[in-house]
């Protein structure tokens, strides 16, 4: 204990103070509340990093969970957010391909609309130099949606071709980029 009589704590049990969009009910805007939260970075599991975001994506999936219509998230009140990017700032003892400063775009199921974010290291991956955190934060579910549909739904081969009646802009610019360069698709 301190000379206060607070206690006192060594450097990985400090507990972090963050700021969390909190998800309080089904309905509009005005059910997302700003909260102050708290964590230890020694809660840290095997295989997980601390992010501090930096920026935060929003998507068609969070705005049916926030309306109650997304089966995936879990009952308010719950931190939205599954995609994010930031700097690591702690790594679990067994994580070798991350290391604190690396830059990064962060993914899960929800959490990552808050200042830090416990997130499964192989959820991580690291940030071209060129791009900014806004613009890492805004791709990975467009880019997995334009692939998925791409060479999931549509099961797209060399030799095939693809008409695309629409899509959202973001997912439009990513399935061009995802297509192989000899293959013109059709839009309408």
């Amino acid at each position: 204990r301190t000379k206060h009589g607070e206690a006192a704590f060594t450097e990985e049990e400090q507990p972090i103070s963050y700021r969390a969009l909190v998800l309080t009910g089904y309905g509009g805007y005005d059910k997302i509340k700003l909260q102050v939260k708290s964590m230890k970075k020694s809660q840290l599991k095997a295989g997980e990093v601390l992010v501090r975001v930096k920026a935060c994506g929003l998507n068609f999936a969070e705005l049916l969970g926030r309306q109650g219509l997304y089966d995936l998230l879990p009952a308010p009140p719950v931190t939205m957010g599954m995609e994010g990017s930031g700097v690591i700032e702690a790594v679990a003892e067994d994580v070798t391909d991350r290391k604190v400063g690396d830059r990064v775009i962060a993914m899960k199921r929800h959490g990552m609309w808050q200042e830090v974010a416990v997130v499964p290291a192989n959820r991580t991956f690291p940030i071209p130099e060129a791009m900014s955190f806004e613009e890492a934060a805004a791709l990975p579910i467009n880019y997995m949606t334009a692939y998925m549909m791409l060479f999931e739904m549509a099961n797209l081969r060399p030799g095939k071709s693809v008409l695309i009646h629409m899509a959202a802009v973001p997912v439009f610019i990513l399935i061009h980029s995802c297509l192989p360069k000899d293959l013109n698709p059709s839009t309408s």
